[in-house]
């Protein structure tokens, strides 16, 4: 069935008189009452490009606990006791590498043990760190066959061969410094083989990002090694289904996209039936045709088209690439979202974790952006004092800038990961911002911040709706499924990403802003390929969502015999276990009508069995003379081993 998750309650007096000078708008920073203010702290070495941040139940209590990745200092494990939250780094097992600097952090149940692992992304060898349910982690990264050494970025987690264990894709950044014509890292591909280890495979699926340096740009002081061998500098991934064919895809974000190579998109052909390929389909789609400085790629259907559309955070103009049936076209300067110079119009802004969200719950998807100063070239000198930014969907294609100061999030610190969560599960998104530490960036006090929406952005009434994924035959956290909600005029899409945030892991619970309406259906599309739907799912919930073994493959027209009426569903049990099956026909007249008869049935099914359930209702000549034609809104719901599956279907009654 639907449970409901255990709802967060926070002690209001523990904020009185506590917000910040950076959050009195519609924002508050709750950094330091929480206690999460990590101070991060980056050498030279880092080349101040961390740190990344996590959402997850580290212990499956109910409550979201936060990681922030230090670079060169230690980490913090805030895990959430319900009214702040206490640092357990000490005992958490979680530890800074004595090889490297730590980048970003990924986030997955890897191994299906039900407990949330971490992928820290470093200068150095990677750490793979497997939960131990306890709130402590070990590394596992040598022994599972992550041995590669890089300076990795981000990384993404997903089931590309749709086997049922999550693979990992590692974005790689540079490997030897030549401004602006550096030499990237190939990137890696670690295939999980479903026994705790990884074979690492990017080169022999084509997809580690490799090429040939191309003819020097002219315009700069700069020569480029023309022909020699290089790798993209990859600073984000998304593994998005773009094409929604039912296998994850994989969009490769680049640095320095104009000198060594823009962004790629590789399309997965697994579906092809030819076992796990990709193919690059970069220029076809012209996910590329805008090379630039890529730090951040975040996916949505922002204006309501039906198909994903992508921003790309940036060292200068920032890129919203429109989806225009299967080819992209860049529209940020026209949709008001450029957001690449400083107020004054005198320096660039520099722009890294980036996400839509709808923060106002209006049912249109706005943009988060962290926004912080990188040292760089005279010629891309950027903003030192970048506020970070809050960009509204204006429903038309279009986005407002909130003024920062209105905001909240007039923090001038050095902007880098943002993890997304409804910390508090009120139906509104709050995020948390790493600001980094390097002395480069860095000023006095520059800490990381936690913006909680106070819903002042929000329309009196907004509906909203959370789902938190169980998966039971793929992965367990559902990383890959489609989900759609209608309420038979709008529809909303997502889809549950392995971390699409630069060095970042945002939370796992699905979020819909829903505007007015408040009753939903939804339908999800699970990694492995089940189908199921929810009808008739009221707003301003938060549920769990069980992956059903027992699904209505199918419901039949109603049928008149001259005696009686036949409601015919047709079940399957996808399972591997005889499953009770409590099955429910309600009857509505008239579409979205009142209910007129709940007629319920109790069928066992046997593993793989294939059912036709009939209900067959006596009914006279009179009653049927009455009712012919009217409009009959049918909904058959099943629920077994605590999941639900339901279809529903409007006709004229026979």
């Amino acid at each position: 069935m639907l449970r409901s998750t255990r709802v967060l309650t926070v002690s209001a007096a523990l904020f009185v008189g506590s917000a910040s000078a950076f959050g009195q708008g519609h924002f508050a920073d709750w950094s330091a009452p929480l206690g999460v203010d990590f101070q991060h702290f980056d050498t030279a070495f880092g080349y101040a490009m961390g740190g990344g941040a996590a959402w997850l139940d580290i212990e499956n209590d109910g409550d979201e606990d936060l990681f922030a990745a230090g670079t060169d200092s230690r980490h913090a494990m805030y895990r959430n006791d319900g009214n702040g939250f206490v640092d357990t780094y000490v005992t958490s097992g979680l530890y800074i590498t004595a090889f490297g600097s730590t980048i970003g952090v990924a986030a997955a149940d890897y191994d299906g043990d039900g407990f949330v692992d971490l992928l820290l992304t470093n200068t150095g060898p990677n750490q793979l760190y497997r939960n131990q349910g306890d709130g402590t982690f070990v590394d596992l990264a040598q022994v599972s066959g992550m041995t590669e050494s890089a300076w990795s970025s981000s990384a993404s987690w997903s089931d590309f061969d749709l086997d049922g264990d999550l693979d990992v894709y590692v974005g790689n950044y540079v490997q030897v410094l030549n401004f602006p014509y550096h030499i990237g890292d190939p990137n890696h591909f670690y295939v999980n083989q479903g026994n705790g280890t990884f074979v690492e495979q990017a080169a022999a699926l084509g997809i580690d990002n490799v090429g040939v340096f191309g003819p020097t740009i002219p315009g700069y002081p700069y020569v480029a090694p023309t022909g020699q061998p290089t790798a993209g500098c990859t600073l984000s991934v998304c593994t998005l289904d773009w094409d929604e064919d039912g296998d994850p895809d994989l969009m490769v974000g680049n640095d320095f996209g104009e000198w060594v190579i823009p962004n790629t998109l590789y399309q997965n052909d697994i579906d092809l039936g030819g076992g796990l390929a990709f193919s690059d389909i970069t220029v076809s789609t012209g996910f590329g045709a805008a090379p630039h400085y890529n730090m951040g790629i975040s996916p949505a259907d922002y204006d309501h088209d039906g198909d994903w559309d992508l921003y790309m955070s940036n060292l200068g103009d920032n890129r919203l690439m429109r989806n225009d049936g299967g080819v992209f076209t860049e529209v940020a300067a026209g949709a008001g979202v450029l957001d690449g110079m400083n107020d004054l119009g005198t320096l660039l802004l520099s722009s890294w974790g980036t996400s839509f969200g709808d923060v106002n719950n209006d049912g249109w998807e706005d943009l988060l952006v962290s926004n912080g100063i990188i040292p760089a070239a005279m010629f891309i000198l950027n903003e030192k004092d970048a506020e970070n930014h809050i960009l509204l969907n204006n429903h038309d294609g279009t986005f407002s800038r909130v003024d920062p100061v209105a905001s909240g999030m007039n923090d001038t610190g050095a902007g880098r990961g943002l993890a997304v969560a409804d910390y508090d599960s009120d139906g509104l998104l709050d995020f948390y911002v790493m600001n980094n530490g390097a002395g480069a960036t860095a000023g006095p006090g520059d800490r990381c911040r936690f913006y909680h929406n106070e819903g002042t952005l929000a329309a009196p009434g907004a509906g909203w709706l959370e789902l938190d994924l169980v998966g039971r035959f793929g992965n367990t956290q559902g990383i890959g499924a489609r989900l759609t909600a209608t309420d038979g005029q709008t529809t909303w899409k997502r889809q549950l990403l392995g971390d699409p945030v630069f060095a970042s892991a945002s939370s796992r619970m699905v979020h819909f802003g829903l505007g007015a309406a408040s009753l939903v259906d939804v339908a999800i599309d699970w990694p492995l390929g089940g189908h199921q739907e929810l009808v008739g799912v009221p707003a301003a919930m938060r549920i769990e969502v069980l992956e059903p073994a027992v699904v209505v493959n199918s419901i039949d027209a109603p049928v008149w015999t001259g005696t009686s009426f036949v409601f015919t569903a047709h079940l399957e049990n996808t399972g591997s276990a005889t499953e009770l099956t409590d099955l429910v026909y309600n009857l509505h007249l008239g579409a979205g009508g009142p209910l007129a008869l709940s007629l319920p049935v109790q069928v066992s099914l046997a593993p793989g069995e294939l059912r036709q359930v009939d209900f067959v209702l006596p009914a006279d000549a009179t009653l049927h003379a009455a009712v012919a034609g009217l409009t009959l809104d049918e909904r058959v719901y099943v629920g077994a081993a605590g999941a639900l599956d339901s279809r529903r279907q409007v006709v004229p009654i026979p």
